[in-house]
């Protein structure tokens, strides 16, 4: 693995943290035990964890000496915060985000290196995880998206799909990265970073996620969460195809009825028909048409998926259906 003028890469893993005394350690050793012909350096955004995850992190660094760098913040500045505080300190050719809780499995980071070296044009790579409960048992995976390069207009026609633990990017999107403007989620991320070249992924199961919920983030989500999403949305549609957009609208849409059946909200229906349906710029006839049938289809699935997981137990769920 080399970069120009033959010299190995070098990685800035972005771990951000808060209270994840039980989660940590994992994490860190998982990245330290990387088997890569790279430099690899950690950055720690701990926001002021109360639980212990600090004294942690420091015994890490200890016993791995220059290979962690613990940024403690004496006040609480928020997932966000945390992040771009850590972000505008990496340094290298390659940055790599890892959350608290989840951790990487063996030969992952240099499997994306050799990926982005393949293809010169993709900004990032990202690849599937095993989904793990609390007790770290895995009850499925995150996604059964087939490997291969994905546009912007890949990304948004079915929604959000990368795990964010295991995105790695060229360091020369970082300003880009930071100078998103507070709220934002992962999927407006990976949107800009797609509008600059494409986003290879691979199938291979290389990241540990813990999830305690299951299912679809805006089948799920808070009030924040769907602006931020839609905000996404609406980052991207400059960029898209005419199929596309509407495309991102009818899938947005459809996680936005689910969602409001579960909690009987008629108002948050109406509120993103509105919206959404504006967004997508195509005639109501199409635009229900298309919902229609994404939503026959979505329940079809969750059907089958739950029959299924009758018959052969939980552990074949996929969180994110493409």
């Amino acid at each position: 693995m080399t970069v120009a003028g033959g010299v190995r890469p070098r990685v800035a893993v972005c771990v951000v943290t808060y209270n994840h005394a039980r989660y940590i350690e994992d994490c860190l050793l998982s990245v330290l035990s990387q088997a890569v012909d790279a430099d690899v350096s950690i950055i720690v955004g701990d926001d002021g964890s109360t639980d212990g995850t600090s004294d942690l992190i420091v015994r890490l660094d200890a016993a791995w000496p220059g290979r962690i760098t613990h940024v403690l913040h004496s006040e609480r500045r928020g997932p966000i915060g945390n992040y771009l505080s850590i972000i505008a300190r990496a340094e290298g050719d390659f940055v790599a985000h890892l959350d608290g809780d989840d951790f990487w499995l063996p030969g992952k980071l240099r499997e994306q290196i050799e990926l982005l070296e393949r293809h010169p044009s993709a900004m990032a790579s990202c690849t599937n995880a095993v989904v793990f409960d609390d007790s770290r048992e895995p009850v499925g995976v995150f996604t059964n998206a087939r490997a291969g390069l994905y546009s912007l207009d890949d990304l948004m026609r079915r929604g959000n799909f990368l795990n964010h633990s295991s995105l790695l990017y060229r360091a020369s999107q970082k300003d880009r990265i930071l100078a998103l403007a507070p709220p934002f989620i992962d999927y407006r991320m990976h949107a800009e970073l797609a509008t600059r070249g494409p986003i290879v992924f691979t199938s291979k199961t290389l990241v540990g996620y813990r999830a305690n919920a299951t299912g679809s983030m805006l089948s799920n989500a808070n009030a924040s969460v769907r602006e931020a999403y839609f905000d996404a949305i609406q980052f991207a549609i400059p960029h898209l195809s005419p199929r596309a957009r509407v495309a991102a609208c009818v899938d947005m849409m459809r996680r936005v009825v689910f969602r409001s059946l579960r909690t009987r909200d008629i108002r948050m229906l109406a509120t993103w028909w509105a919206r959404l349906s504006r967004a997508a710029s195509v005639p109501a006839p199409r635009f229900v048409a298309q919902l229609l049938a994404s939503v026959v289809r979505e329940a079809s699935r969750q059907g089958v998926q739950a029959l299924s997981g009758r018959m052969l137990g939980a552990r074949n769920r996929v969180l994110y259906f493409r």
